[in-house]
């Protein structure tokens, strides 16, 4: 198991804070090769769509699909992130070094701008 010293912890939950301050933004996480939530949450006042349960699943789910597509690299080109838009929600996943950046957005949420949002405050040093 990969441990954060409590640097880059704080500093991944700020980067995620800063996100979550978006007005469409619901969620914004940071989950690692296992699918756990390491950094991250809902906006205050967001009620998940989902149990606790079915938002783990989701996390390994979509850990599972970048590390499958990966597996087509080499021809296709590093993923820069996968999208899934949805009737109440557009999914975004953005590989962040290791980890993962998960963000769920209002649907109507223009996704390569969310993208370049989210590289901007996660490339901060």
């Amino acid at each position: 198991m990969i441990v954060f010293d409590e640097h880059e912890y704080v500093k991944l939950e700020n980067n995620c804070n800063e996100l979550l301050s978006n007005e469409q933004v619901r969620f914004a996480g940071i989950v690692n090769k296992m699918g756990n939530l390491i950094a991250g949450g809902f906006k205050d006042g967001i009620n998940p769509f989902e149990t606790d349960e079915k938002c783990r699943m989701m996390y390994m789910q979509m850990t599972l699909e970048l590390s499958m597509r990966r597996e087509f690299n080499s021809s296709l080109g590093v993923v820069n992130y996968i999208a899934s838009k949805r009737e109440n929600a557009l999914m975004i996943s953005v590989p962040i070094n290791d980890n993962l950046l998960l963000i769920s957005t209002v649907p109507s949420t223009l996704t390569d701008k969310m993208v370049d949002t989210a590289l901007q405050i996660f490339s901060k040093q």
